[in-house]
């Protein structure tokens, strides 16, 4: 269910958590730092933020170029011309604020960074210490370089100098005494002693002094850093003696600078003396840096004001909320709304125009960015004002507009024109399928997930159900992970072609095993109305179980249909051979004779089936009878003088072994594969078009008649070799709800102290499947399993 976290502990000095060898880091006192989340829409979701991180030197600019792109259709990086000259680009004097090479950009970006300026890098909410900013430490707490002060009196005072690169204007130092101490026993701690700050250009020439008496005194939480020391007298010994190296207790100098260059900071200074408690030189040191943080700061100094557009972002609100409205109130947003889901629904960008006259199809090109361009606007006015009535900015109703446009639901060009077909080439979404959404397509509509646990691990996550395409082969099907790898693939490779193959080949078998071994005719999901006994040159048969075990118990099968005038083959099939490798354990079907009676009851054609002729093992003549010793079939010619109905009558025994009675298939072929069995088969493929490819065929169009093929000449191939159906091999184990509604509890949980698996309760399973007579006499499911795979590898199938 949908949930939103209302409320947020920053990281203070109240905050507390232990660490357990088990569960890791856990809170045990958030602290007192609690405060309302301010969300502010998908921009300060977790998966927005930690998508597009930041660090201490980017500061929010990437954050800002996406935002740009993703909600205002506004690509920063391209929207001006950016000069290329090293010596334009080599500038130290913060370019972002003053070089036009890059201002060009950043006066636009930099204002949206800013709104992001109580996220840091991991997009955590205020997460520095005290839960007060994001701002980088590098940035706040940087001393500068640190140098070691020897003097020990105002009487031998030393200078002290850092050199500095400074822009113009109002220029800040930051001074710190980094390493000082205080002895809680002793009562003594250590004093930093200052009387001068100077600044000076490269000639050497005074541009600022500042007394440091004459400086505020810096107060820290418990008071006072410091106290000024005065010599009304002489001003001889005049100084500011500073204590604490708090970071509080920093002091901040400011002054102006004509023209930026470089300059060097120089302090006149002296310590309380050498002492080890200052470190392992014991010497206290001084620190100075040009940095403009200001405790209590959110937002970095040295960059443009939080802001959009013109206008500057209120102080004292959260500036991200304040972002997200300023956007949604942009005209700008609905355009950007509407080409942020036009891949998705139509597969491919918004067209742009082209960047040159002479570019290849450049009319064509033009025309499409030209169409595109005023169906996205028309689309965007709909998304502003409402759709038909309804109400204004419903991405709903936006979705259902765009898949209801021409560019989504064309289907064929029917005017040959080079330009137009350039500019439509990618009309009618032809987008390529995920492999999350390949994945939830196969299994919708066969009814089987292609690994789907089994026995693989399943780590601390055994609700998840994952599956080959979307785990295993999730990158070579051109899938992405959010992270290194963003972009999906829209057109297929042959890598891609190879895992569409192989994900249409271990589901066609199983499908196939559960449809035509393993369900009831009314639980099928492929194959209702259809079986393995319908074969496209079959005009009419039926299958009978022979329950005569001698020849002096032979018993007459019959069967009734229609036959035209002239010659036909009777086929018989031995469908379940058996045998445990002796003599006497093995099941055959002995064949006396064949009558073919016609309405009257007259008998028109008869023969003693020891006299045809065949070839092939299993099928020599013994004695007065015709055995067939093997799963193989008995072709007999017959001739009918005249169209009607007869009658078939055929006179057999079966040698019975193992626990089933010996089955007989008896059928009329028809030569042209156009009697009844081929129009079954016809009409299940106009199904399987409709159900897989959403496409409406007939029996006879070009699409049936390429997988009839397909199915007629694998079934024919399969009765020249010695193909056996092997259900081990189907690999349907790799789903592991395969025999759910067949068989109960088939699989289990197996805990062990390091893992949870999925495993099959493979000696009940393997008795059951041992129990179900999964022959193929006649060769038809291995030609539905190979029909099938080349459904689900059709292009229709893998697009959209």
């Amino acid at each position: 269910k949908p949930s939103e976290i209302v409320s947020y502990y920053r990281e203070g000095d109240d905050f507390t958590y232990e660490y357990d060898p088990i569960l890791g880091p856990h809170t045990i006192d958030p602290g007192s730092l609690r405060t309302d989340y301010p969300h502010a829409g998908i921009l300060n979701t977790t998966m927005f933020l930690k998508r597009y991180p930041t660090t201490a030197t980017n500061r929010n600019r990437a954050r800002a170029r996406w935002t740009y792109y993703h909600f205002l259709g506004v690509d920063i990086e391209n929207s001006a011309s950016r000069t290329m000259d090293a010596v334009a680009l080599a500038d130290t004097n913060n370019p972002t604020m003053r070089n036009p090479a890059c201002t060009v950009c950043h006066t636009v970006m930099d204002p949206v960074a800013g709104a992001f300026q109580d996220y840091g890098d991991e997009g955590l909410y205020k997460d520095q210490w005290g839960g007060m900013d994001s701002l980088a430490e590098l940035y706040k707490r940087g001393p500068g370089t640190e140098l070691n002060v020897k003097a020990t009196s105002w009487q031998n005072r030393e200078a002290l100098s850092w050199q500095l690169s400074l822009a113009a204007g109002t220029q800040t130092l930051k001074v710190t005494n980094p390493n000082d101490f205080w002895d809680e026993a002793a009562q003594e701690g250590g004093a930093m002693y200052l009387d001068r700050l100077d600044v000076l250009d490269n000639q050497g020439r005074r541009v600022a002094s500042v007394e440091f008496e004459d400086v505020d005194v810096p107060v820290a939480p418990w008071g006072d850093c410091g106290t000024p020391r005065r010599n009304t007298g002489t001003g001889s010994g005049d100084y500011l003696e500073l204590w604490g190296g708090h970071r509080e207790c920093a002091l901040w100098i400011g002054f102006e600078v004509a023209t930026a260059g470089n300059y060097t900071a120089e302090v006149i200074a002296w310590s309380n003396g050498h002492d080890e408690r200052y470190g392992d030189d014991g010497y206290a040191r001084l620190g100075v840096i040009a940095n403009p943080y200001r405790e209590g700061d959110t937002w970095y100094r040295d960059m443009r004001t939080s802001g959009f557009g013109a206008e500057l972002a209120p102080t004292g609100s959260d500036s991200l909320q304040w972002l997200a409205q300023k956007i949604g109130a942009d005209p700008r947003f609905a355009d950007a709304t509407v080409k942020f889901w036009w891949p998705a629904i139509m597969g491919s960008e918004v067209a742009e125009p082209p960047a040159e006259e002479g570019d290849a199809d450049f009319e064509g090109q033009l025309l499409a960015a030209s169409s595109q361009g005023a169906e996205v606007r028309r689309l965007a006015a709909g998304f502003r004002q409402g759709f038909n009535g309804g109400s204004r900015y419903n991405l709903r109703d936006l979705l259902v507009e765009m898949v209801l446009s021409n560019w989504f639901r064309a289907d064929a060009l029917s005017i040959s024109d080079p330009v137009r077909e350039v500019a439509l080439r990618h009309a009618g979404a032809p987008r390529l399928l995920t492999p999350e959404e390949l994945a939830r397509k196969t299994v919708s509509l066969t009814g089987f997930q292609w690994g789907r646990f089994t026995s693989a691990f399943c780590w601390g996550n055994c609700n998840a159900e994952p599956n080959s395409l979307t785990d295993d082969f999730l990158f070579l099907y051109g899938g992405i992970d959010s992270d290194g790898i963003t972009e999906r693939a829209r057109d297929i490779t042959a890598v891609m072609a190879g895992v569409a193959k192989r994900n249409a080949v271990r589901t066609s078998c199983p499908v196939v095993m559960r449809d035509f071994y393993l369900v009831p005719e009314e639980e099928r999901r492929m194959f209702g109305g259809i079986d393995r006994s319908t074969r496209p040159d079959l005009n009419f048969g039926s299958s009978f179980e022979i329950e005569a075990g001698s020849q002096a118990e032979r018993e007459t099968l019959s069967l009734e249909g229609s036959l035209n005038e002239g010659s036909h083959t009777v086929r018989l099939s031995f469908l379940n051979d058996y045998s445990d490798g002796t003599s006497t354990t093995d099941r055959n079907v002995h064949l006396d004779r064949l009558d073919v009676r016609d309405a009257a009851g007259r008998v028109v054609v008869s023969y003693e089936l020891e006299t045809v002729e065949s070839e092939g093992e299993g099928k020599s003549p013994n004695g007065d009878n015709f055995a067939l010793w093997w799963e193989r079939s008995l072709d007999v010619p017959i001739n009918v003088p005249t169209a009607g109905r007869y009658e078939i009558e055929v006179v057999a025994w079966a040698d019975q072994a193992g626990d089933e009675l010996a089955r007989l298939d008896v059928g009329v072929l028809d030569a042209t594969n156009s009697g009844s069995g081929a129009e079954a088969i016809r009409a299940k493929l106009v199904e399987l078009y409709d159900k897989l490819l959403g496409v409406e065929v007939t029996p006879h169009s070009r699409d049936v008649d390429a997988a009839f093929r397909l199915f007629t000449e694998v079934m024919e191939r399969g009765r020249s070799s010695d193909y056996v159906y092997q259900w081990w091999l189907c690999g349907w184990h790799s789903d592991k709800y395969f025999l759910e509604g067949i068989m109960d509890d088939a699989t289990s949980e197996v805990l062990d102290e390091s893992e949870v698996r999925y495993e099959f309760d493979w000696p009940r399973v393997y008795s059951f499947l041992e129990s179900i007579d999964f022959s193929d006499a006649h060769y038809t499911a291995r030609a539905w399993v190979v029909v099938l795979s080349y459904l689900l590898m059709d292009y229709r199938y893998l697009y959209l």
